[in-house]
């Protein structure tokens, strides 16, 4: 009898021991959802371009612009970056590459939680260069021939939240700076996409990283007519945050020294050059057909 009694007890066990298991899963479901396409940069939204990058995982594909959320099984707490390129329709029906992409970057970006069966990451694209700068760094440590654990072990190390969280800062007090300036000097609107790349780049692969390496240097807050745009004209940024700056200022933040195209009434670009906030060159050009192309998500 108590030979029988252990069995049972043992059978029990196992079972629960595989119930257990099968609750507590590596891997989880998480909810990317795309920004929001009523923006008005995005009323001709042909489809979207799709990055998803990993230690161990790299795909790339297109969706349709009617796609609200990519459903993405990843493996849990180890980052993972998004990107979603809009392209978009000229009037004339061509279809381009202009916008720099949103992004989000998990789990540093999400919400909700795994039990709730809700964990959700909002692409902002505020957060499209944080994602932009870890696929970088992935695509760059393969290339080394790092391992996958080793490369995971690398990315946890790194404060992907505090990065995102200094960009956001830096918009939103420069948006601010506009708001309540009052003198004739305008002030510079934060662009991440500005930021010397080469050197975070090169700092983040040896795991080096401190706040200063998110400035912008060398930036010009460069009117409208100055840039020979005329002040009716539609201009947008590729930035989509600092369209609302345009739109309601006047000005455009240029680098110096370094080509930025900005998209003219939908139709062509126009190729600004600045060794000044006075002295700008300008170049009419058409905008660059997309030719390239990736599967479509099943």
């Amino acid at each position: 009898m108590k030979n029988f009694i252990y069995a049972v007890f043992l059978g029990f066990a196992a079972l629960f021991a595989g119930c257990q298991n099968s609750l507590i899963s590596d891997e989880e479901k998480v909810e990317f959802i795309l920004p929001d396409s009523n923006e008005s940069e995005l009323s001709m939204l042909s489809r979207w371009k799709i990055c998803v990058c990993s230690a161990d995982y790299e795909k790339e594909y297109y969706l349709g612009a009617g796609e609200k959320s990519v459903l993405v099984e990843v493996n849990r707490n180890e980052p993972v970056c998004f990107t979603a390129a809009p392209l978009t329709y000229l009037k004339d029906g061509s279809e381009v590459s202009f916008f720099k992409p949103a992004g989000a970057v998990y789990p540093y970006d999400s919400e909700g939680d795994f039990y709730s069966g809700k964990l959700k990451c909002p692409l902002t694209w505020e957060s499209g260069f944080t994602a932009y700068v870890m696929q970088k760094i992935i695509k760059s440590k393969k290339e080394t021939g790092i391992g996958t654990e080793e490369l995971k072990s690398f990315l946890m190390q790194f404060n992907w939240k505090k990065m995102q969280d200094k960009i956001n800062q830096n918009i939103a007090d420069s948006i601010l700076d506009f708001k309540n300036h009052d003198s004739e000097v305008n002030p510079k609107f934060y662009n991440p996409w500005q930021i010397d790349l080469f050197t975070l780049l090169d700092n983040l692969s040896f795991a080096i990283f401190e706040a200063k390496y998110l400035n912008t240097s060398y930036i010009f807050s460069v009117e409208k007519e100055i840039a020979q745009i005329p002040s009716e004209a539609e201009c947008l940024s590729s930035f989509i945050p600092e369209n609302q700056i345009i739109k309601n200022y006047k000005v455009l933040a240029l680098k110096k020294k370094i080509s930025q195209s900005f998209l003219i009434d939908n139709t062509y670009a126009v190729t600004l050059s600045a060794s000044s906030a006075k002295k700008v060159s300008a170049e009419f050009t058409y905008m660059p057909i997309l030719i390239d192309d990736y599967e479509y998500s099943d």
